[in-house]
């Protein structure tokens, strides 16, 4: 397997995804943080609407916290990817993905060609 990244690329995209992956699980943290039931203090409009409000705040950092995993899946993906040297390569068509394209979008497993195809056959089904 021939891979277009040398060593000092292929580590810059290593950091990139750590980053953002100690940046992701910091956000959950504090989602889930969110997440902790509101006390219920029964009275007033203004402390209904706080509820309210609170409710669906818990309900943006739940649909947060799924998009927050769906990530880490995808940089932990990556991540083993490098170990076992499939890094950089197309899952479609085996090609190099550019280092620019990963730089971009680190998680990718696709060439530029192979998703703008998906893409379009996602369009024409939709």
């Amino acid at each position: 397997m021939s891979h277009a990244l040398t060593a000092a690329q292929r580590q810059e995209l290593k950091n990139l995804l750590l980053a953002r992956r100690d940046e992701l699980q910091a956000q959950m943290t504090q989602n889930r943080a969110n997440l902790a039931p509101v006390e219920n203090t029964a009275g007033s409009v203004s402390q209904d609407e706080s509820g309210r409000l609170a409710n669906q705040t818990r309900e943006v950092d739940a649909a947060l916290t799924t998009l927050d995993a769906d990530e880490l899946a995808r940089i932990k993906r990556a991540l083993e990817r490098m170990a076992d040297d499939s890094y950089g390569l197309c899952d479609e068509c085996g090609c190099a993905i550019p280092f620019e394209r990963l730089k971009a979008e680190p998680m990718t497993r696709h060439c530029v060609a192979c998703k703008s195809r998906f893409e379009q056959a996602q369009r024409a089904r939709g």
